[in-house]
């Protein structure tokens, strides 16, 4: 059982060479989702997965597109939040610190436009 904390999600961040792996991680940590995005040819290219029954899919491919549209490098995510019996108001809070902590991110590599 993982009680919801807002302050339990981490985003960790692994170079692959020029490329980028995002873990994004809250409450129970798993594996939910995964996102992988690209730049080719001025054109956003990638693929998503999610395992049957977690609900990350969408914040997941959401972060990989914008990350890999700021870095110009192929962006893998890899997701996995889980807090029990939580509210659609702390699901929106989860989404938007997950979101912060990527923008973070970005603003300290000074890659995102704002």
């Amino acid at each position: 059982m993982s009680k919801y904390d807002l302050s339990s999600i981490r985003l960790q961040v692994v170079e692959v060479g020029q490329d980028k792996v995002f873990m994004v991680t809250g409450g129970d940590a798993h594996i939910g989702a995964v996102a992988t995005y690209y730049v080719d040819h001025d054109r956003l290219s990638g693929a998503t997965f999610h395992v049957p029954g977690h609900k990350e899919q969408e914040l997941c491919e959401r972060l990989a597109r914008k990350a890999a549209h700021q870095l110009k490098v192929t962006v893998t995510v890899i997701m996995g939040i889980h807090f029990d019996a939580v509210t659609r108001m702390q699901i929106d809070e989860i989404v938007q610190t997950a979101e912060r902590l990527l923008d973070e991110h970005l603003l300290l590599k000074g890659q995102i436009n704002e």
